[in-house]
C-alpha cells in the first residue's frame, strides 16, 4: 500500500520543524471537541520543544469548523485545519498524516482529554527506545454517572477503555495486544513503510494497522504513564449498546480473520490458520461459538448473572464472526459437497482419536447420512418427523389453530375480591408468565408430579407477598392464587386476544 501519492504530497506545507504532530479526526462532535482541543493546546513542554495540532474536519455538518476557527485565532502557529470530504476515520487520520510535519505523529480522539505532559512524553519515550515503531498507553474513563454493577473490566472494550496495568511492555507478533488510536504515537517513517490506515475497515482500523506493524517485525511500546481520559456517553452504559457493539465487532473482526491469525499461545500468525472450513468458517470457530452458548445457558440456569452476561457477549461476537464469513462464502451449488467434506474430516479425526474400527466408522457414517438425509427431506417438504424435523421440539405440535396455556391469577384481599393476572415479572420473580406456564404445564401433565401443584402455587403466592411487603412492587394484597387452563382459537382478527374461548380452573390455594 503506497501511502502518499503525488497529488496528496502537495498538501503537506512547509514551515518551521516540529517534534510531534497531533492528529485529531472529528465528525459532528462539536459538543465535545473543545475539551479535546483545550487539552492538546495546553500542553506542558520544555523550551525548544515544538508541536502542532492538526484537526481534520471529516465532512462535518455541525458547528465543528466554527469552533476550530475560534481556537485557531488564539493559537495560529500551533493549530491547523484540514478538510477531508471522504467519510470514515481512516480517511480522516490519513489526511492528517499527509500534512503532518513532524517525525512523530500522535493520535487522539475528539472526545478525549490528554494529560498535560502527553505530547512531550511520547517524544521522550520514542527517543529513549529507538527500536520501537510506536508507543501507546492507558485510556481511562470519565464516568458520567454511577456505573452499572455488571459493567466490570471484562466489558471495557465497547467503551474504548484500555488499561493493561502498571508495568510497561512491548507488543509484537509474539504478544499482539492491541492499543488504541485514542492514545497512540507512531513514527512517520512507518506510514511510508507499511501504508496508512485502511479505508476498508470502518472499525478496527487501529488494530489492523498494528497487525501490519507486527507482521513487519516491529515493536510497539505500552507505557502506563502515557494517559488519556475518555468521556463515556450514558448510552454506552446500557446492555443494548454492548450487545450491538459486540455483534458489530465480531462482524469486522471477521474481515481481519482475527480468530484465525492468533494461535493457541497468543502469537500472531503470518497467515490464517489452515483448517477445514464450512462456508469459509473454520470448524474451531463454530466449536468456540457453541461452547460459549452452552456456558451462557449453564450460567443462566444456575443464576450466575455476571457469568451469563460475559458468555452472552462472547457468543454474540463469535456468531457475528461466523455470519460475516457465511455471507461471503455461502452458495447452494456446492452445499452438500462442502457439508459432506466438513463432516467427513471431523468424524475421521474423531475416529482416529478414539481408534475407532473401520466397521464402526462405517456405521457412524450411515447413521449420520440418515440423520442428514431425513432432516433435509423434512426441511424441503415441510414435514415433521422427529428426530429429523428441523424443529424437533415442535415435531408433535397439534396443527389445529388453537393455543392452550396455563395462566396464574391472584385473588385480591378486598371486600369484593377480584382477580388480577400475574403477568408482570416484578410480581413473581425470578419467573415470568411464560416460564411459569411451562413449569406448571410440566407438573400438571405428569400424573406423578400433579400432587405438587398446590405447593408450587403456594410458593408463587409467598414470593408475591414477600416482594410486596418489601415494596419491590405495588400490587394489591392477595388472599389466594388460582391456576387456569385457557384456550384461544387463533383467528386472523384480534377479537379474542383478551378473552379466551375456554377457561377452566385447575387449582386454587389460599
Amino acid at each position: 500500500m503506497t501511502f502518499l501519492d503525488d497529488e496528496n504530497r502537495s498538501r503537506a506545507p512547509t514551515g518551521a520543524p516540529v517534534d510531534v504532530s497531533v492528529v485529531i479526526s472529528t465528525f459532528n462532535r462539536a459538543h465535545v471537541l473543545p475539551r479535546a482541543l483545550e487539552s492538546v493546546l495546553d500542553q506542558r513542554v520544555e523550551d525548544g520543544f515544538a508541536y502542532e495540532a492538526i484537526v481534520v474536519d471529516n465532512n462535518c455538518s455541525d458547528e465543528t469548523r466554527a469552533i476550530i476557527e475560534r481556537y485557531r485565532e488564539a493559537h495560529p502557529e500551533r493549530l491547523r485545519y484540514v478538510f477531508e470530504p471522504h467519510p470514515g476515520a481512516s480517511h480522516g487520520r490519513n489526511a492528517g498524516v499527509e500534512v503532518a510535519r513532524a517525525p512523530i505523529i500522535a493520535f487522539t480522539d475528539d472526545d478525549n482529554i490528554v494529560d498535560r505532559d502527553w505530547v512531550q512524553t511520547t517524544k521522550r519515550l520514542l527517543d529513549a527506545h529507538p527500536h520501537v515503531a510506536a508507543v501507546g498507553g492507558k485510556v481511562l474513563p470519565h464516568w458520567p454517572c454511577a456505573v452499572p454493577a455488571w459493567l466490570d473490566r471484562e466489558h471495557w472494550s465497547p467503551l474504548a477503555i484500555l488499561d493493561y496495568g502498571p508495568r510497561p511492555f512491548l507488543t509484537s507478533s509474539a504478544d499482539p495486544r492491541c492499543l488504541l488510536t485514542a492514545n497512540l504515537a507512531i513514527r512517520r517513517e512507518m506510514f511510508r513503510r507499511i501504508g496508512g490506515f485502511s479505508p476498508d475497515y470502518p472499525r478496527c482500523q487501529d488494530h489492523e494497522l498494528l497487525i501490519r506493524l507486527w507482521r513487519a517485525g516491529e515493536f510497539v511500546l505500552y507505557f502506563p504513564g502515557l494517559v488519556v481520559w475518555s468521556h463515556i456517553d450514558p448510552e454506552r452504559l446500557t446492555k443494548t449498546y454492548h450487545r450491538s457493539w459486540n455483534s458489530r465487532h465480531g462482524f469486522h473482526a471477521a474481515r481481519m480473520r482475527l480468530q484465525e491469525i492468533i494461535d493457541h499461545d497468543g502469537h500472531l500468525l503470518p497467515e490464517p490458520t489452515p483448517a477445514v472450513r464450512l462456508y469459509g468458517v473454520p470448524g474451531f470457530v463454530y466449536a468456540n461459538a457453541l461452547s460459549e452458548i452452552k456456558r451462557w445457558a449453564a450460567a443462566c440456569l444456575s443464576g450466575r448473572r455476571s457469568s451469563a452476561w460475559l458468555h452472552e457477549q462472547r457468543a454474540r461476537y463469535l456468531l457475528a464472526y461466523c455470519m460475516r464469513l457465511l455471507r461471503e462464502h455461502f452458495t447452494f451449488r456446492h452445499s452438500l459437497q462442502e457439508i459432506g467434506t466438513f463432516i467427513h474430516f471431523h468424524w475421521t479425526v474423531l475416529a482416529a482419536g478414539a481408534r475407532m474400527s473401520s466397521r464402526r466408522l462405517v456405521w457412524v457414517h450411515l447413521v449420520l447420512a440418515l440423520l442428514i438425509g431425513m432432516s433435509a427431506y423434512d426441511i424441503t417438504t415441510g414435514q415433521e418427523h422427529w428426530p429429523f424435523s428441523p424443529y424437533p421440539m415442535f415435531a408433535d405440535v397439534d396443527d389445529r389453530p388453537i393455543l392452550t396455556s396455563l395462566r396464574l391469577f391472584g385473588v385480591t384481599d378486598e371486600v369484593i375480591p377480584r382477580e388480577i393476572p400475574l403477568r408482570d415479572e416484578a410480581l413473581i420473580t425470578p419467573f415470568d408468565q411464560c416460564r411459569i406456564s411451562t413449569a406448571l404445564s410440566g407438573a400438571y401433565d405428569d400424573p406423578d408430579r400433579r400432587p405438587l401443584l398446590p405447593e408450587l402455587l403456594k410458593d408463587s403466592l409467598r414470593r408475591y407477598e414477600a416482594r410486596r411487603v418489601a415494596a419491590l412492587h405495588h400490587g394489591p394484597p392477595l388472599r389466594a392464587i388460582r391456576l387456569y387452563s385457557m384456550e384461544w382459537s387463533l383467528d386472523h382478527g384480534p377479537r379474542n386476544v383478551d378473552a379466551p374461548d375456554r377457561r377452566q380452573l385447575l387449582e386454587q390455594v389460599e
